[in-house]
Parts: C-alpha cells; sequence; structure tokens
C-alpha cells in the first residue's frame, strides 16, 4: 500500500546530521505530536464509553464504532509515531523495524476504511430494512462482518510485506524504503480503497433517498395532522409553511450529514491512493535509478500520506458525536455542564416522544415510529442510526 513514500531514504540524513534538528522540523514534529494526541484521546475517549456505559455497548451499531475507534488507535500507536520521528530525524533511524512497520501501516490504514465501509452498509441495512435488520443484526454477525475486515486487512498487509511480494526493484537495503511494483500498487488500492469507496457512495446515496422519501411523507402527515386541528381556523397556509419548511431543513440537515462523511473521507485518502497507483508507473531518473518518486516529491507524498493517517484522528468526531455519545463524553470528562450547554441535546430532550402524538388522529392505519422526527432532527447532523422509514401504507 503506502511504503513507497512514507518511509523516509538513507540519503535524508544529511538534514539531520549538521546537529540538532532545524526550526522548521521542530514545528512539524510539534504539529504531528498534536495530531497523534489527539487521534490517540479521541479513539480511546470512544471506547471508554462504550465499555463503561451500558446502554452504549447494548447497541449493535457501537460495536462497528469499537472496531473503528480500535483501527484508528493502532494507527496512531503502530503507525505515526514512528514516522513522525523518522520526519523530524532526517532519516529512518528503528533499523530492520522497517518490515513490521510497513505491515503495520498497511494493516492499520486498511482495516480504518474497511471499518468506514461496514459501518455504511450496516446503516444502509438499517435504514432500507428495519425490521429484517432488527431480526438478522445480532453481535454474533457484526463480529463476523468486523473479523472479515480485519482478516482481510492482515491478508493484504503482513503476508506480502514479510515475504515481500509487494516490493519493486528499486529498493535500498539501507533504508526503510520499499518501492511498491504495479501488481501490488494496484490490487492494494483496489482492496484497501477504491471498492470501499465505491461501496459507501452507493450506500450513502440510497439512504438520502430514503431519508428523503421518509421526510416528505412525515412532513405531509404532519400538514394533515395540522389541518385537522385547524380547519377552523385562519392559520393553515401558515402551518403548511412551516411544515414544508420543516422538511426541507431535515432534508438539507441529512444531505450535509453524508457530504461530511463522505467528504471528509474522499479528502483524506484520495490523494495519496491516486500517487500510491501513479508512482510505481514513474520512471526513476537514468542518472539515479535509485531516486525517490520521480513523478512527485517527496515531501508532497509524505504530506498526503498525513492527510490520509489523520482520517483516524476526525473519525470520532464524525462517528461518535451524536447526542447519546456527546452526554457520556461530558460525563466522563468531568464535563456534566456542558451537555446542557449543546442546543441538540436539550432540543430533543424536550420534544422526545412530542411531534408524532397527534399522528393517531389522522387514521390507525398509520403507524410512525414516535421518537424518530426528533431523532433525525436533533441527530440527523451525526447519527442516521434512527432513520426508520415506512411504507405508504404506513407499515414498516
Amino acid at each position: 500500500k503506502r511504503v513507497r513514500g512514507t518511509e523516509t531514504r538513507a540519503g535524508g540524513r544529511a538534514r539531520g546530521t549538521a546537529g540538532a534538528p532545524g526550526a522548521a522540523q521542530v514545528a512539524a514534529g510539534s504539529l504531528l505530536a498534536l495530531l497523534i494526541l489527539w487521534t490517540l484521546f479521541g479513539n480511546v475517549l470512544v471506547c471508554a464509553a462504550i465499555v463503561r456505559y451500558r446502554h452504549l455497548r447494548s447497541k449493535v451499531t457501537n460495536i462497528f464504532i469499537v472496531s473503528l475507534a480500535v483501527s484508528d488507535l493502532l494507527v496512531a500507536l503502530l503507525v505515526m509515531p514512528w514516522k513522525a520521528v523518522a520526519e523530524v530525524a532526517g532519516y529512518w533511524p528503528f533499523g530492520a523495524f522497517c518490515n513490521v512497520w510497513v505491515a503495520f501501516d498497511i494493516m492499520c490504514s486498511t482495516a480504518s476504511i474497511l471499518n468506514l465501509c461496514v459501518i455504511s452498509v450496516d446503516r444502509y441495512w438499517a435504514i432500507s430494512s428495519p425490521f429484517r435488520y432488527e431480526r438478522k443484526m445480532t453481535q454474533r454477525l457484526a463480529l463476523v462482518m468486523i473479523s472479515v475486515a480485519w482478516a482481510l486487512s492482515v491478508l493484504i498487509s503482513f503476508i506480502p510485506v514479510q515475504l515481500n511480494w509487494h516490493k519493486g526493484g528499486d529498493v535500498v537495503a539501507a533504508s526503510c524504503d520499499s518501492s511498491l511494483n504495479r501488481t501490488y500498487a494496484i490490487s492494494s488500492s483496489l482492496i484497501s480503497f477504491y471498492i470501499p469507496v465505491a461501496i459507501m457512495i452507493v450506500t450513502y446515496t440510497r439512504i438520502y433517498r430514503i431519508a428523503q422519501v421518509q421526510i416528505r411523507r412525515i412532513s405531509s402527515l404532519e400538514r394533515a395532522a395540522e389541518h385537522a386541528q385547524s380547519c377552523r381556523s385562519s392559520h393553515i397556509d401558515c402551518h403548511h409553511h412551516t411544515s414544508l419548511k420543516s422538511s426541507i431543513r431535515k432534508e438539507t440537515k441529512v444531505l450535509k450529514t453524508l457530504s461530511v462523511i463522505m467528504g471528509v473521507f474522499v479528502c483524506c485518502w484520495l490523494p495519496f491512493f491516486i500517487l500510491n497507483c501513479m508512482v510505481p508507473f514513474c520512471e526513476s531518473p537514468p542518472s539515479d535509478p535509485h531516486a525517490g518518486l520521480p513523478c512527485v516529491s517527496e515531501t508532497t507524498f509524505n504530506i498526503f500520506v498525513w492527510f490520509g493517517w489523520a482520517n483516524s484522528s476526525l473519525n470520532p468526531i464524525i462517528y461518535a458525536f451524536n447526542a447519546d455519545f456527546r452526554k457520556v463524553f461530558s460525563n466522563l470528562l468531568g464535563l456534566t455542564a456542558y451537555v446542557n450547554m449543546i442546543p441538540n441535546v436539550v432540543e430533543c430532550e424536550e420534544n422526545r416522544g412530542d411531534p408524532f402524538d397527534r399522528m393517531s388522529q389522522i387514521s390507525p392505519d398509520h403507524e410512525v415510529a414516535t421518537d424518530s422526527a426528533c431523532e433525525l432532527d436533533c441527530e440527523g447532523e451525526i447519527s442516521l442510526g434512527k432513520i426508520t422509514p415506512f411504507t405508504p401504507n404506513g407499515l414498516h
């Protein structure tokens, strides 16, 4: 996977041989240290929250969140620190640990991406077939799905790396540099990124369409209820306009949520994987067959590598910052007063169970989940797990 370009060549030692690292290296090291610490903090907090609180452990969906947090935690523990030290030192100082580090890099990053893909499939199944999901999605099935993701990550990392199947022809033995051959670069990139991102695009596009249909149906039922209650008043048009605006607002919120999920992921990883597939097809300068990255500078490549790893610091914010987790995080950090300052949480608690109490006035055939509107409106910007579609006849 990313091994070409993530490791600094032995020739890079010239940066650090003059003495202590320069100001630029110290600044870069400080930024990288902050990134590593934030990644550790965010993912440890997610794991601690789910382990500590039973109501979070009881949700099958959170098994996938834990797996994602563990993979991101391993990125911060087994991958990022070693590379950060090499960046500051100007060379790879860890000797034979190189191959193990390369394998960890590929495994942990792939596991993180595959966990994101599994989460998208889980959410799509929960939203498109909620009753079947409730029956079929057990903890055992969730663990099987996670095990497949991790097994695939190990298979495309440790086995090829330890057997040197991944290396290209221009390998410098004295450095932690493994130039990928074309076959491995393409195949590993397909498994690690391109296939998962295609699946995520399909699932999240369909999730948005389902949510859009549901929101419009709920809005239609709300307008009918308002009409039934206000038919003797002169405010029917106002109710209709308010309900329509609410529908548009909810659709926009879901769209923003999905855009953030896909946008952050693609922006972090796409540049790296484009270069990862392109570099093996570049030719080294004839004057120096071992020169690194002729298509792109090593600095540029490494920047995109860190962009990819930075995704592990953002995943806890995107996937675990719904109302339930925010309250738990506040408790764990001793910031219980802070939860009352979060508008979405307060709003949801005040309105829970309220929006659809009047739906029974329309028809006994229309059954709508009582909490769905509140959960969509209050948590829709982060969590899609509680959008429950229903059929035109009112049955799930």
